[in-house]
């Protein structure tokens, strides 16, 4: 395996998360703000961003996996916090936005609580990659070269990479783990 390239220092990531948060306080002054992230990925993300949103926000927690079946993509919601979005603006919170299926699937699941509002704000969006009509409203990154992200939260389970404070990219096309 290649050792990691950084793409973004973590001064760097602060400044684009700075960013998004003023955009997002911005739009969503003066209403009731729901952050769910989807984990483990987006963990990071969710930490430096509700911190940097001057005004109180709630937030929450869910697991969304997908596998390949006999008859596509399918989808389901391993663990969520008590999310209650009724009424409320909610933004999810996605470490790399590729396909857009398990975010298609979230919105659907939560649209049942009638929120206000429901958008995605990624870490990364990768549009290229989109295989359903769904776009983030706010993307911290959108262009990144081509490899396997690691760092700041991104990564395999149990990596040594995780929790590196940069957004780096292994270019090999190997997975950290995967030898």
């Amino acid at each position: 395996m290649t050792e990691p390239r950084v793409l973004y220092s973590a001064d760097d990531i602060q400044a684009r998360v700075e960013d998004v948060a003023a955009a997002i306080a911005e739009d969503y002054r003066d209403r009731q703000l729901v952050l769910v992230a989807m984990l483990k990925g987006a963990a990071f993300f969710l930490a430096d961003l509700a911190r940097l949103i001057p005004r109180p926000v709630d937030y929450e927690f869910v697991s969304v996996t997908s596998s390949v079946g006999a008859h596509g993509e399918v989808v389901s919601l391993t663990f969520a916090t008590q999310v209650d979005v009724s009424d409320r603006h909610v933004l999810i919170l996605k470490d790399v936005f590729h396909s857009g299926v398990t975010e298609n699937y979230l919105i659907t699941h939560l649209s049942q609580q009638k929120p206000a509002s429901i958008e995605v704000v990624a870490l990364v969006d990768r549009p290229q990659m989109r295989s359903v009509n769904l776009s983030a409203r706010y993307a911290a990154f959108t262009d990144l070269p081509d490899g396997y992200l690691i760092g700041y939260g991104l990564g395999p389970s149990r990596s040594e990479h995780t929790n590196l404070p940069e957004l780096c990219v292994l270019t090999d096309g190997e997975e950290p783990g995967s030898a």
